[in-house]
């Protein structure tokens, strides 16, 4: 495990910041994004604190935006019933998955490895100017055929390797 300048282990600063989402306090998430940023300048750090605040602000936004437009119609109707209850049950599913999507990416950085929530992690990428490597598959097929490059090898003779020149000796071992 990596420490930073303050001799914290880099992992922590990430770590805190999805404990925020997960206590649904995204000022927290930009604390620790911040911190991660300007204080120990790690990138990995800020990159995955950076998908935490990213998490944070999309479950927090969400809810306040369906209370919001669940507020707007009249109170005694029934239609304000069936909304709010369609709003908050929508509103509890995002916080749920985001909870569930905090728990993995605190597991995954405990190893070092990237967060990798989808869509925040190519958000955190470009954020930093840089593009997420693709996966390598095991038995990947080769890129297509580009125009200016041989669809086949060069034909011709072939050149002698690194051995003796000559034809190869023929026989068995002398005594």
């Amino acid at each position: 495990m990596r420490k930073g300048r303050f001799g914290v282990v880099l992992c922590l600063y990430p770590i805190l910041a999805f404990t925020g989402v997960i206590l649904h306090q995204p000022l927290l998430c930009a604390l620790f994004f911040l911190l991660a940023l300007l204080a120990e300048r790690d990138e990995w750090a800020s990159r995955q604190s950076l998908q935490a605040l990213a998490l944070g602000l999309v479950s927090y936004g969400l809810g306040k935006i369906l209370n919001g437009v669940g507020s707007l119609l009249p109170d005694y109707t029934t239609l304000h019933y069936v909304f709010s209850t369609v709003f908050a049950l929508v509103t509890n599913l995002v916080y749920l998955a985001a909870i569930v999507l905090s728990i993995v990416a605190i597991v995954r950085v405990l190893k070092d490895q990237e967060a990798d929530l989808p869509g925040f992690s190519a958000l955190a990428y470009r954020a930093f100017g840089k593009q997420k490597p693709r996966p390598v598959f095991p038995g990947q097929m080769p890129p297509p055929y580009t125009p200016g490059q041989p669809p086949y090898p060069p034909q011709g003779p072939v050149p002698p390797q690194n051995g003796p020149s000559g034809p190869p000796p023929q026989g068995g071992p002398r005594a």
